[in-house]
């Protein structure tokens, strides 16, 4: 089950603590490991605390270490020492937790800073238990594949989307269940809080294969953060589990399984429905979990899109799937799901036996849902599903399942198939084949109408561009003894420590916007409630407030810090370096989101000039000099950018020129009008002519 606003906010303070604590030691690591040694702690101080009354040595050790943490000693010979003894308690959850990727380094170990700086954050309060321990172990992964370099292929599973799966497959207590390619354990640890009840959980329950033996621990421990008690995570492939599955069947198959991975001597094995491709596995997964449901079971498995569609041996495959009743329904998802990917995927919903799931004459027919325009997407991030979208497809699904003929099309969104229509279709089982969008009327556009607001426009711009000959004569006159005005660094001129600032200076302010764990793309509300400024906001003459998305009062109150004021300038720290806005009274109260800095210049630095420095050519040189990441995103840091340097008029010059820059903004909109305007009458003339 999701937990509530109030305690992911909570979860989502105490994973930016324990961040900033590691940051600082993430460049050269390779940051996987290092989770799985995170999570290893979460289970560690867990298990300490639940049996703190009765004392032990590994009590006394775990005190040791966190008392030698907070004053910069190493602790690795105390969590060693409470490790080994805590493994051999009886009620330990995990007893190979020595072996589970946790730093085994000597005292001057590359190690010691970051996990000495990791448990002093870890003792503050509240507590990661305190917290909740799901769902912080949940957002350190996330905040692993957010800020990581490297890849996570197979490694991760978007929690919203995990939770979509499990929801389709809605799992209840004491059904075992299997994903036989866990990457790091999210898919389980969603069933996990969806079926189990209250305390330990048996790993007996579920059964765990990764095809990269890099991720064993880290799905290990991920697993025995959720409650999970003795997991077990093997190595396998598709081919192998297939041949020594034995007797063990599985009520519920949840998995996103590698796509379009390659497999040797496929062909050794007898598929149910046909022996797959060498050259890609993913219909050796599909037939791989069919096969491991019991009678009454049900699988949900992510497939690429092309799975749906592809020709050859597959198609063959699917049409022996369709006619042996194999298949529930295909869910086409949004694109951009998987960080580092735009592949669009789908949603496949497998059962051993159909009619044990459908009512007596209508298992005939396949559930296709069209869910490609759900969800939401902040710049740069993944595209997300929200509670919303999770429960409009989830409810569509289980409603069908009631009775596929008392469930109503819904077109544009979710269509009853009957199965001879599909093969048909040579056994295409792509959603956007058989879900029809609704036709809508076309409109003749009012050609006079646009024509008159274009003249009266051309007036506009007319007077606008004598306006901006005034205010550029000014800055001329302002400026022609031809001394270029001092540069100073940002944190120095918001500081006041500059030459010519006030003896007593109302200091300046620059802060970067709250992580992404603490505003998810949930937390948006869809009416009200207070907008979250974000970089594709930022207009450069502005805020858009037809794209920024906001957040509760509540929520917001949490976020007091991030709060901006008329005045302030916000500047993306990411993407177009230099892109930035001026905060005016309608902003005033809003939140400087993800990707932004918040800048608040000091009384005697014009807000209007500082922007229109910062999107000068001189700044944003500098800027894309001194950013990191890729061509196409780039980053700076807060640290690097204090030490921009900013040139500084007199203010009286620094008023001239930010009005002379207002000027040039107006007069560049109403241009900007007229071409769009222009266009649409352009394209619009044919219809106007013809259509009445």
């Amino acid at each position: 089950m999701d937990t509530t606003a109030t305690e992911h906010r909570a979860a989502a303070a105490v994973v930016d603590r324990l961040w900033r604590a590691y940051a600082p030691y993430q460049r050269g690591r390779y940051a996987f490991n290092d989770l799985t040694s995170m999570l290893s702690l979460l289970v560690l101080a867990r298990f300490v605390e639940s049996v703190r009354a009765a004392d032990g040595d590994f009590v006394r050790q775990w005190d040791r270490a966190l008392a030698e943490a907070r004053i910069g000693v190493s602790p690795l010979m105390d969590l060693r020492a409470a490790i080994a003894s805590a493994g051999g308690h009886a009620g330990f959850p995990v007893p190979a937790l020595r072996d589970a990727g946790f730093p085994s380094g000597d005292e001057q170990s590359d190690d010691v800073p970051w996990i000495a700086a990791f448990l002093a954050a870890l003792d503050e309060r509240p507590t990661p238990i305190e917290a909740g321990l799901a769902e912080v172990g949940e957002l350190l992964v996330e905040r692993l594949v957010q800020e990581s370099a490297y890849p996570s292929g197979e490694f991760h599973t978007p929690p919203t989307l995990a939770r979509l799966l499990v929801e389709l497959a809605a799992p209840r207590p004491g059904d075992r269940i299997l994903d036989p390619a866990c990457g790091s354990g999210s898919l389980l640890a969603a069933a996990v809080q969806r079926a189990a009840g209250p305390g330990r959980v048996d790993g007996a329950s579920f059964e765990a294969f990764a095809t990269n033996r890099g991720n064993l621990q880290l799905a290990m421990m991920n697993l025995a953060v959720h409650g999970v008690e003795r997991p077990a995570v093997r190595a396998s492939d598709a081919l192998t589990q297939f041949e020594t599955q034995g007797n063990r069947l599985f009520d519920r198959v949840v998995s996103n399984p590698p796509f379009n991975q390659r497999i040797e001597n496929i062909g050794r094995a007898r598929w149910p429905f046909g022996r797959p491709p060498e050259s890609s596995a993913n219909f050796a997964w599909l037939q791989l979990a069919w096969s491991r449901l019991s009678e009454n079971g049900i699988a949900t498995i992510i497939m690429p899109r092309a799975a749906a569609w592809s020709p050859g041996r597959e198609a063959e495959i699917r049409r022996a799937m369709i006619a042996e009743g194999a298949l529930l329904g295909v869910i086409a998802l949004p694109a951009n799901l998987f960080p580092q990917t735009s592949v669009p995927v789908d949603v496949w919903l497998l059962a051993r036996k159909k009619s044990r799931h459908l009512p007596d004459g209508e298992a005939n027919a396949v559930l296709f849902v069209d869910a490609g325009r759900l969800g939401t997407r902040a710049p740069r991030q993944s595209h997300v599903l929200t509670a919303k979208d999770r429960e409009r497809i989830s409810s569509r699904v289980h409603e069908w399942l009631d009775s596929p003929r008392a469930t109503h099309d819904e077109p544009g969104f979710s269509r009853s198939v009957p199965e001879a229509e599909i093969l048909g279709n040579d056994g295409s089982l792509d959603p956007r084949q058989y879900v029809h969008s609704e036709d809508r009327p076309t409109t003749a556009p009012d050609l006079r109408r646009m024509l008159d607001d274009l003249v009266r426009g051309a007036g506009a711009a007319s007077n606008s561009g004598f306006d901006l000959e005034t205010g550029l004569s000014t800055c001329e006159q302002l400026t022609s003894t031809g001394s270029e005005p001092p540069r100073e660094p940002l944190g120095r001129v918001l500081s006041g420590s500059v030459a010519g600032a006030p003896e007593e200076p109302t200091p300046g302010r620059l802060l970067a916007g709250p992580s992404g764990s603490l505003v998810r793309a949930e937390d948006y509300v869809d009416s009200g409630g207070i907008p979250v400024v974000m970089p594709k906001d930022l207009t450069g003459h502005g805020f858009d407030p037809d794209s920024t998305r906001a957040i509760s009062e509540r929520q917001a109150e949490d976020l007091g810090r991030f709060r901006l004021r008329e005045g302030d300038v916000v500047l993306a720290r990411r993407g177009e370096l230099g892109r930035c806005a001026v905060v005016r009274a309608e902003q005033d109260g809003w939140i400087c989101g993800t990707g932004c800095f918040v800048l608040r210049p000091p009384a005697w630095l014009d807000a209007d000039y500082f922007a229109a420095y910062l999107r000068s050519a001189e700044a944003r040189a500098w800027l894309d000099g001194h950013s990191t990441g890729s061509t196409t995103l780039k980053t700076i840091s807060l640290d690097v950018l204090a030490e921009l340097p900013v040139a500084l008029p007199d203010l009286g010059t620094q008023q001239a020129i930010a009005v002379m820059m207002r000027q040039l903004d107006e007069h560049e909109r109403l241009l900007r009008e007229q071409l769009a305007l222009t266009a649409k009458i352009r394209q619009g003339a044919l219809t106007g002519f013809f259509l009445r």
